[in-house]
């Protein structure tokens, strides 16, 4: 008998019904294409079956080859030009989501995730830099005298020996 199949996730909800498109000229089977490729989480040949043609794959390729539809691959890429602009990461949405992260979170009194999320908006405003340096330094401390780590210190730091103290050594 087997294990049972799990029932697939659905990513989107599709409309019940597409609509001829006048724009791109598509007929409601292609703009029910175009939706499925873009939108509906699935490759050519699913998005085809999805819209209802018959012999999908081959309705897929004929749509997508550019030269049978070329009306469906301008639509295909107006589309995905909306959704990559409406999903893109930009500073100006992510400055809005973290305030509202903050304000949320202020409010119901989770005041830490609030002053993280204060953290996050300095940051990306430039206030404020985390700034951590890595020296590789090939040296024998154990043979070098005090004086030798100080002077070496120096010229790797690029400061005076005179500016720290025995106690930063």
């Amino acid at each position: 008998m087997g294990r049972p199949k799990k029932t697939p996730i659905k990513l989107v909800n599709a409309p019940e019904q597409f609509e001829k498109d006048e724009e791109f000229g598509l007929t409601a089977m292609q703009a029910g294409f175009v939706w499925f490729y873009t939108e509906g989480a699935c490759g050519q040949t699913e998005a085809a079956r999805r819209a209802g043609y018959q012999f999908p794959a081959v309705a897929a390729n004929k749509m997508l080859n550019g030269k049978d539809h070329p009306n469906v691959i301008k639509a295909i890429r107006v589309k995905q030009d909306e959704l990559a602009e409406k999903y893109a990461i930009t500073p100006q949405k992510t400055g809005t989501m973290l305030w509202k992260i903050t304000e949320n979170a202020y409010e119901s009194g989770q005041f830490n995730a609030a002053v993280s999320a204060i953290k996050e908006l300095n940051q990306l405003a430039g206030l404020s830099v985390n700034r951590s340096q890595t020296l590789n330094i090939n040296a024998n401390l154990d043979s070098m005298s005090k004086d030798e780590i100080k002077e070496r210190l120096s010229k790797l730091l690029g400061v005076d020996s005179d500016t720290y103290s025995v106690k930063d050594m």
